[in-house]
């Protein structure tokens, strides 16, 4: 095999974020998970007092076994990198340069380098054992929450700034009144304002370990009056944080129905503009295998687009399956009568459902969707009463 041939088969094993992933990167994905975990416990073994030396010798074999394994997958992703590129125009050179400077990138570099480094220049043993437990974050590559993390971070950072600075200064105004109300009381232990800045870390904290308490009447106050402002200085970035979570989390989930959205054929020729409208009115259902979705006889309250798996339309004389990028359910809509035939998914599915009053609306803002509906429903309701020989039921 060629060269090329041996990159596209490294790519498809160690390629991030693909859909098709085969069972060979499934396999040293979680080979990999496995070793980092692995590592990691190692490291921490080996820290127990009166370990015999026989467990220490294949805790560290293990070890360097791991980061092995994590410099050959390093090598071969710099490898293969230039397979990420869209177009000719982006030189293998330069899609190196950008894994190699990338976050993930320069993780899989900051695991492998101590223990390369230590092989050149020794460590202290207890600090090359921490700059070893690096390798934990390899893990931000196969958990797909960090980069939500990350965007939430990124999104609050000025408001995030503005109430840790906030913190800040009440930390040093604190530190420093407590200072001059506890000094003369107690010099042994706020004998200084850098004194004073721990009782005010693990107070506006609202931690209190207790080492270090006021005695005097106005300290006592003074140090009530702090831990309620402190709950409430807490509680600013959280709320920040639980806010940004939830509108990230929305946003993602818009995001993903709008390419589901734009990918059916129904909504091809429409702008991104419309897609978005269009977006904010589907509901997404997941519906598993066996499950009936509308049933006979029923009130027409939605129609559905299927984004992923099969559904039957039990008709006579026989059943019609409906597969990705199709829908049902909008000839009962337009005819505004009750199901006559149920319609039950025969893998599990995913849906989005448009209710009544938004299908409406719709169809009055874009008339051509409810010219490509209509023509639709007519061609189905034709190729029914062909099939049956009788008035055709409406889904």
């Amino acid at each position: 095999m060629s060269k090329t041939d041996w990159r596209r088969i490294c790519f498809d094993l160690l390629a991030d974020d693909r859909r098709d992933a085969r069972i060979g990167h499934r396999l040293l994905s979680t080979l990999i998970i496995i070793s980092v975990f692995a590592c990691a416990a190692a490291i921490m073994l080996v820290t127990v007092p009166g370990l015999d030396a026989r467990t220490v010798f294949w805790c560290d074999r293990l070890r360097e076994a791991t980061d092995i394994l994590f410099t050959a997958e390093y090598l071969l992703r710099i490898w293969i990198a230039p397979a990420y590129a869209h177009s000719g125009r982006v030189g293998a050179t330069t899609m190196r340069r950008r894994y190699m400077s990338s976050f993930l990138g320069v993780v899989d570099l900051l695991v492998i380098l101590p223990f390369w480094l230590n092989l050149v220049v020794p460590f202290p043993r207890d600090l090359f054992l921490a700059t070893e437990m690096f390798t934990l974050f390899k893990l931000a590559r196969y958990t797909p929450g960090l980069p939500l993390v990350a965007a939430v971070l990124r999104r609050e950072a000025r408001g995030l700034t503005a109430a840790l600075g906030a913190a800040g200064v009440l930390l040093v105004v604190a530190s420093c009144i407590m200072y001059m109300l506890e000094h003369d009381a107690q010099p042994e232990v706020f004998g200084s304002i850098p004194k004073a800045l721990w009782w005010g870390i693990v107070t506006v904290g609202s931690v209190g370990y207790g080492d270090m308490i006021p005695i005097t009447p106005l300290g006592k106050i003074f140090n009530g009056v702090i831990i309620l402002i402190g709950v409430g200085t807490i509680a600013i970035p959280a709320g920040l944080l639980a806010s940004g979570f939830a509108e990230e989390i929305k946003r993602r989930e818009f995001m993903v129905t709008w390419r589901a959205v734009a990918s059916l054929p129904l909504f091809h020729n429409l702008d991104a503009s419309s897609i978005a409208e269009i977006a904010s009115l589907l509901k997404p259902q997941v519906v598993p295998s066996g499950t009936a979705i509308v049933r006979r006889d029923e009130r027409a309250e939605a129609m559905f687009f299927i984004m992923a798996g099969e559904v039957e339309v039990e008709i006579l004389p026989k059943p019609v399956v409906l597969g990705s990028g199709q829908h049902f359910g909008e000839i009962a809509l337009l005819r505004r009568t009750d199901r006559t035939a149920t319609v039950s998914a025969i893998t599990d599915c995913r849906l989005l459902a448009l209710e009544v009053t938004d299908f409406q609306r719709l169809l009055q803002v874009h008339p051509t969707i409810k010219e490509h509906i209509d023509r639709l429903a007519a061609e189905r309701l034709e190729q029914r009463k062909t099939a049956e020989g009788l008035s055709p039921p409406a889904v």
